[in-house]
């Protein structure tokens, strides 16, 4: 396991993060705000360096894999780390459930530190606003039957 938090951003900057759209940003700075999260809420080592890698394999709702060599970045963060990404990559949806189903209560908690940061960090970012006509497609042409 590699100690430095440069050389893990290097990593994931190198891996193309930075050019990643995600949650009206990019999956660099998510990454890096969902463990910046972590780290000021005094989540263990392994739990940060997991939120700064948790979607790198993709999710279940986020189709975009950066990497699927699980043992480079078990080299690069940890095996522990590394597990908390692959979990966190198959939880399906609504993950808070599914996280709360399972039976390894430390799993379940560093599970739920995780899943905590990843959708504040999200809420962060203001969603870009509908277009009225994206928000009303087809109402306008609407048809309920009646004779004109």
């Amino acid at each position: 396991m590699q100690d430095s938090i440069t050389t893990k951003v290097k990593y994931l900057i190198e891996m193309g993060c930075g050019e990643v759209p995600h949650s009206g940003g990019t999956l660099m700075q998510h990454l890096v705000g969902v463990h910046d999260i972590l780290v000021a809420n005094g989540a263990p080592r392994h739990v940060c360096d997991a939120g700064l890698f948790h979607s790198i394999y993709g999710t279940t709702s986020f189709q975009h894999k950066t990497i699927e060599d699980r043992e480079n970045i078990k080299e690069l963060i940890g095996s522990k780390a590394e597990r908390l990404v692959y979990e966190f990559s198959t939880l399906p949806r609504p993950r808070t459930y599914h996280i709360g189903e399972l039976v390894d209560s430390k799993l379940r908690e560093e599970l739920t530190l995780l899943n905590g940061a990843n959708q504040m960090e999200m809420n962060r970012r203001p969603a870009e606003e509908m277009k009225l006509e994206e928000a009303y497609d087809g109402l306008w042409s609407y048809n309920s039957g009646r004779r004109a």
